[in-house]
């Protein structure tokens, strides 16, 4: 998938929906290494985190700063990029909080 957005509030709530979608569990500190990685992250200056879920999964992430938008790369198997593809369009009009 291309670079795509997110409001920066849905961030969460997309980490937890893509861990759903390929299985795997997402603990707290799993949560707080990425966001940590997410505040050093810059999109104009083409700095982003890379957080990946399984082989089939992977998110990258990288803030608009100044924003309340975060950028996001999911690279997903083919079975899965439907799913993604709605996930981040729900996340693109609601904020999930």
């Amino acid at each position: 998938m291309a670079p795509n957005w997110i409001f920066d509030s849905n961030l969460k709530p997309l980490i937890e929906i893509l861990a759903m979608f390929c299985g795997c569990k997402i603990e707290q500190d799993d949560l707080d290494t990425i966001y940590s990685e997410v505040k050093k992250t810059d999109y104009e200056k083409d700095v982003w985190f890379k957080y990946e879920y399984s082989e089939g999964l992977e998110l990258k992430v990288a803030q608009d700063l100044g924003s309340s938008v975060i950028f996001v790369d999911v690279l997903a198997n083919e079975g899965l990029e439907a799913k993604v593809a709605v996930a981040i369009e729900i996340l693109q009009i609601y904020r999930l909080i």
